[in-house]
């Protein structure tokens, strides 16, 4: 006979609700976003040309310039905080 194992609890969330952020990327500027989708798509119908791959590396390179500005950011945070509690 299967021993029934007892219902798990819901994990405890390790941050007050207040100190909770989105995980992931933070939302696209819609103007970014309304261009990524013309993007696709004419890729998706009829392949990208020359200027929209260059136009795809431009805002590809715009969004990783914003991602490692945040990266920055936080490891300054990082750094700063782990110096105080030393």
């Amino acid at each position: 006979m299967p021993s029934k194992k007892p219902a798990e609890a819901a994990p405890r969330a390790t941050h007050p609700p207040a100190e909770r952020g989105t995980r992931g990327v933070s939302p696209v500027n819609p103007d970014d976003a309304a261009r990524w989708l013309a993007l696709a798509d004419l890729a998706l119908i009829r392949g990208a040309s020359e200027v929209e791959v260059a136009e795809i590396e431009a805002l590809a390179r715009k969004e990783q310039t914003a991602i490692k500005r945040r990266i920055q950011r936080r490891s300054q945070q990082v750094k700063q905080q782990s110096k105080s509690k030393q």
